[in-house]
């Protein structure tokens, strides 16, 4: 490659990793309560949910031997109104954090949109309230929620409603096939991911999504290690693994 080439893939991988480091230090700032919610949104297997919620199991680490109560709820797959009514109420004490992962039911229903309004208001207190019929009657009608909360959504930033986005701050992954690419190299630098396989195989994985990114219609990290584990196996691999990547793995 060029000088100039290099330098602007530099400049790509030091914006993705800017990125991620905006989404370590929001998560930590929405954990102590400082920002009351967040949106992290982007398409499927970047990195949001471990990113998250690693720092989350840090917190409740540290706040465990500190002798602190924090609480975590990750909520994932669909959710009905009065099933997010029930999990605010539960978790709204200060010390708890809520995560709707890819949980994008709530973010779609009239009705959860209000509740999440209230939840996530900015001014003053925030009072959640119920007013349709009510089955369990251990639940109250009105109560006072002091909790924060994070979306992990995989939709597009401006298709999310206004007013939600409005009240929350909001971290952008959306990211082109090479920046994926490009993320894919930061990960793997770190030798925790994907321990079992050699560094080679997750090199030879890496550079065969290279060559083959505009034909892979999934690009993430589900990618990544399905051609990782099929490196491994050996033979004639590249063959297998465009067979079964390209397909839409």
């Amino acid at each position: 490659k060029s000088v100039l080439a290099a330098e602007t893939d530099e400049q790509a991988m030091d914006r993705i990793r800017e990125r991620f480091d905006i989404l370590t230090e929001m998560t930590k700032a929405t954990v102590s309560g400082d920002i009351r919610a967040m949106i992290v949104s982007g398409p499927p297997g970047v990195g949001k949910s471990y990113g998250v919620e690693t720092e989350i199991e840090k917190a409740c680490l540290f706040d465990k031997l500190a002798g602190k109560r924090l609480r975590a709820e990750v909520v994932k797959g669909s959710a009905t109104p009065i099933g997010l009514f029930e999990t605010l109420y539960k978790y709204s004490d200060e010390n708890c954090v809520i995560v709707f992962d890819d949980c994008d039911s709530i973010l779609l229903d009239d009705v959860a949109l209000n509740l999440l309004k209230g939840a996530l208001d900015s001014y003053g207190e925030r009072w959640i309230s119920w007013n349709a019929d009510m089955k369990d009657e251990d639940l109250p009608r009105t109560f006072k929620f002091t909790g924060t909360i994070i979306f992990i959504s995989n939709k597009d930033l401006e298709r999310l409603d206004q007013a939600v986005r409005s009240r929350a701050m909001c971290v952008d992954l959306s990211m082109t096939q090479a920046q994926k690419i490009e993320r894919m190299e930061v990960l793997v630098a770190d030798p925790e991911f994907l321990e079992d396989y050699s560094t080679a195989y997750k090199a030879d994985a890496i550079n065969f999504l290279r060559e083959n990114m505009n034909s892979i219609r999934n690009l993430s990290l589900r990618t990544l290690i399905a051609a990782t584990k099929i490196r491994a196996e050996g033979g004639n691999w590249k063959a297998l693994a465009k067979y079964v990547i390209t397909q839409g793995a």
